[in-house]
């Protein structure tokens, strides 16, 4: 009696199992989810035509009125290949924080952004893109960026973060200033705008309580002392030889700005949207930022007249630069379990009118040959500075990954008086050495 209740107990259960899986197949729950039924193994739904579709990931640092630019491209892109889900995410702040949890687990997102970072950070997860059709048109001043010595093409650049810091072309009007091409042109600049507006206009304007305005002086400058002379520091900063008493000519020249009353006097308490608020009113000749201090002052005043100019030259017989690197950008990712779907995904974008869109909504040149630039009052002042040598970004290639908040937090203890310029190195020293055994 007792195994006969056995078996019919393990009849039902098999029974049940049986109908449990045949409703887990069933239509029912995937057509209360949109009429497909994922499959997470392998990345693909099913829609209701039993066609087989490429879940995408896609993830991007771009935020605002750009990252919409780039969700209308991908919107497109699906109508396009209805074969193909996008799954878009555009987390704005968290995104080195995520992307660093990924690369941590090996997880990637099969098509993402790379901020700057697609060699030195991003490089190792990165597909060679140098076979797609679009490879051969990179510009030749985004090119060194985003490629490697034996050929890599690790991102599709769709436009350039090439910049310099900018000028009030009112505020240079009125004074009688012309644009300063080196730094010691740019300190006469300075005296005068300060001295004839007795006071009333701020010769350079910084919102140091956001402490990266700070670190970008730094990154501007250090190109200008350090890499871009003839005889330069660049191998030294490299191998970890360069001698650190040679950095104290920058933040030298930094607290000089706060000492001559070049800078606002709320330096410390003053953020980034008062430098652009300064700016838009005609209270700030000089921003140290780049071309987007513009955008962001138009917001104040939209009849706002500004320009770009160069990084200051600093060395005798030095010429004056631009920095430059990755500003919105496509990566795959070499693990990607759709890879050649995430390839079209990137071509899509690196036809002309999607490039064109891109960084137009930057306000920046393009990263692909062949597309005209469409970046508003700037444009004449890319055309203009189109010839001009332009370097990546100092923090991102001579100091290890963490030296941008030393520079930032050293650059607001030095204007407050708690540090030297001679301590600010020693600081910036101990930190490198530190940070470069880490690595």
């Amino acid at each position: 009696m007792r195994q006969m209740n056995g078996f019919k107990m393990l009849t039902v259960l098999v029974i049940a199992a049986f109908l449990l899986a045949a409703c887990g197949t069933s239509s029912t729950g995937g057509e209360a989810a949109g009429g497909k039924t994922s499959n997470s193994d392998s990345g693909q739904t099913t829609g209701n035509d039993g066609n087989a579709k490429v879940n995408l990931t896609v993830m991007t640092n771009v935020v605002g009125e750009p990252a919409k630019v780039l969700q209308d491209i991908a919107n497109k892109f699906m109508q396009e290949n209805p074969e193909i889900k996008v799954d878009f995410s555009a987390p704005g702040a968290e995104y080195e924080n995520i992307m660093k949890m990924k690369m941590a687990s090996n997880e990637l997102p099969d098509v993402f952004a790379t901020h700057g970072w697609a060699k030195v950070r991003y490089g190792a997860y990165l597909a060679d893109l140098k076979d797609e059709e679009w490879a051969s048109k990179l510009s030749a001043t985004i090119k060194p960026s985003v490629t490697d010595e034996q050929g890599k093409v690790f991102v599709l650049p769709m436009d350039e973060d090439k910049g310099g810091p900018v000028y009030n072309a009112a505020v240079l009007e009125k004074y009688g200033v012309q644009v300063p091409m080196t730094w010691d042109e740019l300190m006469k600049a300075a005296e005068e705008i300060k001295t004839k507006s007795n006071g009333e206009v701020v010769p350079i304007h910084i919102g140091g309580a956001d402490s990266w305005p700070i670190g970008q002086f730094f990154d501007f400058y250090a190109t200008s002392v350090f890499i871009s002379p003839e005889k330069n520091d660049a191998a030294q900063l490299l191998d970890g030889t360069f001698d650190w008493n040679r950095f104290d000519a920058l933040p030298q020249m930094f607290l000089s700005l706060q000492e001559k009353g070049y800078l606002n006097k709320d330096v410390l308490t003053a953020k980034y949207s008062d430098s652009a608020k300064a700016f838009a009113e005609g209270k700030a000749a000089f921003g140290i930022y780049g071309p987007f201090l513009i955008e962001e002052a138009k917001k104040f005043n939209p009849d706002l007249k500004a320009g770009l100019m160069p990084i200051h030259s600093v060395v005798a017989g030095d010429a004056p630069t631009l920095v430059g690197g990755e500003k919105t950008t496509w990566g795959v990712w070499k693990d990607s379990p759709h890879g050649e779907a995430a390839r079209k995904f990137v071509a899509y974008y690196a036809k002309p009118d999607n490039i064109a869109l891109v960084s137009a909504s930057n306000a920046l040149p393009p990263g692909i040959d062949g597309v005209s630039i469409a970046a508003g009052d700037l444009t004449a002042d890319f055309e203009k500075y189109k010839d001009l040598r332009v370097f990546p970004y100092f923090d991102r290639v001579y100091l290890p990954n963490g030296m941008w908040d030393v520079m930032c937090k050293n650059g607001q203890d030095l204007l407050a008086g708690g540090i030297t310029p001679r301590e600010f190195s020693e600081n910036m020293k101990k930190e490198y050495e530190r940070l470069r055994t880490a690595q």
